[in-house]
């Protein structure tokens, strides 16, 4: 009755670090996703450079110093900050076991998806063309994402669902079946 005690309490404790490991790398990349930098620039106009840094609720240059984005302002990128949620939520239905990796790793390029599309090609064009003003994009959450999903990979099922077994093909079907019935007309 001790081994039986003993299981159970081992099994509990199991169920209780999977049930926080989504909530988690939830809390994580959503904190990730408002407040880590999405851009960094550069300037360089001769009479004023300077390092500015921008995220989805604060932006620090150094003309201004740091400053939190205005609430009206942030009506204008609620759109970009429900970009930012959708890997938070991929994630999460990854560890729940809802989804695949290869979905959630493409729902991860998704919250930098707009900055780097809008970003990358402002900085090769700036690298070409020696501009003075370079803006580099930050795809922090998307790397946290890919890194979660690297070191903590879920084993993936070999059947659909338990109690099942993998169907043949059709041509693995007829040649089993084929084999079988040779077998046994055969004299010896």
């Amino acid at each position: 009755m001790g081994d039986f005690a003993r299981v159970t309490d081992k099994s509990e404790s199991q169920v209780g670090e999977t049930s926080r490991k989504p909530l988690l790398i939830g809390v994580i990349m959503s904190l990730i996703g408002l407040l880590a930098p999405v851009l960094l620039t550069f300037n360089n106009l001769g009479f004023s450079s300077g390092i500015g840094i921008q995220s989805m609720l604060w932006n620090y240059s150094p003309g201004s110093g740091f400053m939190l984005i205005p609430p009206y302002m942030m009506t204008a990128m609620f759109p970009f900050i429900l970009l930012r949620f959708v890997p938070v939520l991929q994630l999460h239905r990854y560890y729940k076991g809802k989804t695949t990796r290869r979905r959630t790793l493409l729902a991860s390029l998704v919250g930098d998806g707009y900055f780097l599309i809008f970003g990358l090609p402002i900085f090769i064009i700036s690298l070409l063309f020696a501009s003075p003003y370079l803006m580099i994009p930050l795809p922090l959450q998307m790397i946290f994402a890919i890194l979660i999903l690297w070191r903590y990979p879920l084993p993936e099922p070999t059947t659909p669902w338990d109690g099942v077994e993998q169907s043949k093909s059709w041509w693995e079907k007829t040649t089993d079946s084929k084999q079988e019935k040779a077998d046994d007309n055969e004299l010896w």
